[in-house]
């Protein structure tokens, strides 16, 4: 029996409207990032497209980032695509918006800092809990929250794990907009169709210069996390970085044992 899609992909003239569809927490496993990579690919590959929308079904959770009763239930390994957890290490040559219909944790807001623009509804909220199951946050959030976010908020968030509220988002210059929900896509769409109407090669170049000029380009941060660090790799190694994954799917508080 076939799988259906988590990911839906809708072309509306030179936009690609992308759609988590995995209820009820739009969760990603390898699968899903590697359909999310693909429609990635596909933006960027296709000239007639000039932009992209990435939003998510049903009203209350964006994503919850990675599927920890997949890992839970024995997905351990890495087989995300060529491009990472959620295609987050693929430098973007076309803006993405980001339509924030609700909670965006763990990789939701990973995918959130990695966006050009962020529009959300009024009951959106952004949280990195990762330190609360485990481990850290491995596809480009970490960085990209110090990189977006005042570092003394960046922080709190990161080893906390408490929720950033979309008024608090937009005051401290992350979110774009606060829309009312029944307006979140016509907003996107309007922007999006505003950016379509420069001209193409002066976007992606715009882009490629942002890019070439950050303090810390991606790809060098993820070569460095990958490295010889200890830490990260003694908690790689541990029974708590599975032990984390267990205690939320089984609806427990987690026993660390720090090893």
């Amino acid at each position: 029996m076939s799988v259906p899609a988590r990911v839906k992909l809708v072309e509306n003239g030179p936009i690609l409207e992308i759609t988590f569809d995995h209820p009820p927490a739009n969760a990603f496993d390898q699968r899903a990032s590697r359909d999310l990579d693909a429609a990635f690919g596909r933006l960027c590959d296709t000239p007639a497209l000039r932009c992209a929308i990435v939003t998510a079904s049903g009203e209350r959770i964006f994503s919850a980032g990675w599927d920890l009763k997949a890992v839970a239930a024995g997905e351990t390994g890495e087989d995300f695509g060529p491009n990472g957890f959620m295609g987050l290490r693929r430098q973007f040559t076309k803006p993405v918006i980001a339509a924030i219909n609700g909670l965006a944790v763990g990789g939701g807001f990973e995918f959130a800092l990695h966006a050009h623009i962020v529009i959300a509804v009024p009951q959106t909220e952004f949280a990195l809990p990762e330190l609360q199951r485990g481990f850290i946050p491995e596809a480009g959030g970490l960085w990209r929250a110090y990189r977006r976010l005042p570092a003394s908020i960046a922080n709190e968030l990161l080893l906390t794990g408490r929720r950033l509220s979309a008024e608090e988002g937009q005051r401290l210059g992350f979110v774009n907009r606060i829309v009312p929900r029944e307006s979140l896509m016509e907003t996107a769409r309007a922007i999006a169709g505003q950016i379509c109407a420069a001209a193409p090669l002066a976007v992606e170049a715009l882009l490629e210069v942002a890019r070439a000029v950050e303090a810390a380009p991606d790809a060098a941060a993820f070569k460095l996390m990958y490295g010889d660090l200890p830490a990260r790799r003694r908690m790689r190694e541990s029974d708590d970085f599975l032990e984390g994954p267990r205690a939320f799917a089984e609806k427990r508080p987690p026993r660390w044992s720090g090893r």
